[in-house]
This record gives structure tokens, C-alpha cells and sequence, in this order.
């Protein structure tokens, strides 16, 4: 009896093992090589995402200075509005530069009611002398304006009574001062300077001992004063006058 012995080829008996591990290489391969190329991806996503937050945080950081600056500089208008000095009250309007030939330092103010002014006499002695006062106008509110104004003697002006107890410059002559400082016929005189004389006796035994006479400017007022009376007080002064006019706005 023969006996028959087969044996399979080995590679026969080997092929199914084969597939099954070949099958799984292929398919490790490809998982691997998914692998490898993710990993690949990896650093250069990485540096991306890095770079996107840094220009995020850039932009934050320009957009949190701007915001800074513009606090800053509203603080700072702040304090300088706090320390900067008070604006200047408004000016005053301005007078006119002469009103019927009179200078606004020789006029004297209109209160509404009167004009009124300090009036300042040199004395002998050189001190200054302030008289306050104020006069109502003889022409009515708005139509005349009352001034001061120093004149040498002689005066080369005529005086007359104009009734009422006014007392007018009448006429005015060439050569005198009254018309080199343009006294006008028509000017309502009402005050005057004048000097009184005043005896300082040296003691009270001997009074005649260096006695002496002593001179004051006084303003003497003129309206509704007697003709004569108003003349002793011009006539009185010497070298010079300070007469206070009122002078029609025509």
C-alpha cells in the first residue's frame, strides 16, 4: 500500500497570513503617513496661530494708548481750565474824543442827574487841594457839558450877568489866553479859583513876632452870586486860573 504525503507549499500555506499582514501594513502606512503629514502641519499652524495673537495683541495695545492719550489730554484741558486766569471783564465804551471842544480829561462825569468831579488846586506850599463837587446843568439834561480848565492870566474875556443868577462869558478878545484855550462866547461860568490871605501869628505873646501871611486856592462858586462878588474872586488870583464852565452841546 503506498502512502501519499502531501505538503503544501509553504508559500501556499503562508499566503493567508500574508494578506492579512500586508493588509494591515498598507493600512499602518497610510495611518502613518496621516500621522507623519498632521505632525508635519503642526509647527507651522503653531507659528500662524502665534502670529495672529500677536498682531491681536498689538492692535489692543495701540487701540488701549490711544484711549490712554486722549484721557490724558482731556485731563490736562481740565487742569488748564482750572488754573488758567479769569477772562477780563469787558472793556468800557470808550468817550468820544471832544464833545464841543472839550477834552474828556477837562469834562467833568454826568451822574444822571448833575455833573460832578473832584476839582484839584496846586497851593501855595506845592500840596494839592481836592474840592468835590457838582453842579446841575443850566441847559437841561443831555444839551450842555460842564469842564475845567487852567488859564494864564490876563484872560482878554468879557464877563456879563445872563440872568437868573448865571453869570456868561460876553465876549472874548485876541491876544488873551481865553482865546488861545478856546473860551467860547456863550460859557456859563460856575466856579472859579481864588485866594484867600491868612495871618499865622509866631506865638501867642509876642503875635507879631514872625507873623506871616499865608495864601490859599480855594474854589469859590459863581452861580447865583452878586456881579461884583464874582469879580473880586477872579480878579483875585495871581498868574493863573482855574475856571469851571458849562458850554452848550449845539
Amino acid at each position: 500500500m503506498k502512502r501519499s504525503l502531501q505538503v503544501a507549499h509553504p508559500k501556499a500555506a503562508l499566503d493567508p497570513f500574508i494578506s492579512t499582514v500586508f493588509r494591515v501594513t498598507r493600512m499602518s502606512s497610510a495611518a502613518c503617513m496621516l500621522t507623519l503629514q498632521s505632525t508635519a502641519l503642526r509647527p507651522h499652524n503653531t507659528r500662524l496661530n502665534k502670529g495672529l495673537r500677536a498682531a491681536a495683541t498689538s492692535e489692543d495695545l495701540l487701540a488701549e494708548a490711544a484711549a490712554l492719550r486722549r484721557e490724558a489730554n482731556a485731563m490736562e484741558a481740565d487742569l488748564e481750565a482750572e488754573i488758567a486766569p479769569p477772562p477780563p471783564p469787558p472793556a468800557a465804551p470808550s468817550k468820544p474824543k471832544t464833545v464841543a471842544g472839550v477834552s474828556p480829561s477837562e469834562a467833568l462825569e454826568w451822574t444822571g442827574s448833575a455833573f460832578a468831579g473832584a476839582i484839584e488846586l496846586q497851593q501855595e506850599d506845592g500840596t494839592t487841594r481836592r474840592t468835590p463837587a457838582e453842579w446841575s446843568p443850566w441847559y437841561g439834561a443831555g444839551k450842555s457839558v460842564v469842564f475845567q480848565r487852567e488859564l494864564t492870566l490876563p484872560l482878554g474875556i468879557i464877563l456879563e450877568e445872563a440872568g437868573g443868577g448865571a453869570i456868561r462869558v460876553a465876549e472874548v478878545r485876541e491876544g488873551g489866553s481865553g482865546e488861545e484855550r478856546d473860551i467860547r462866547p456863550g460859557d456859563v461860568l460856575r466856579a472859579c479859583s481864588a485866594i484867600s490871605s491868612t495871618i499865622v501869628y509866631g506865638n501867642a505873646m509876642f503875635p507879631l513876632d514872625g507873623a506871616n501871611t499865608k495864601w490859599r486856592r480855594t474854589l469859590a462858586p459863581c452861580d447865583m452870586r452878586p456881579f461884583e462878588q464874582v469879580m473880586e474872586q477872579v480878579t483875585s488870583n495871581e498868574g493863573t486860573i482855574l475856571l469851571v464852565l458849562e458850554r452848550e452841546i449845539k
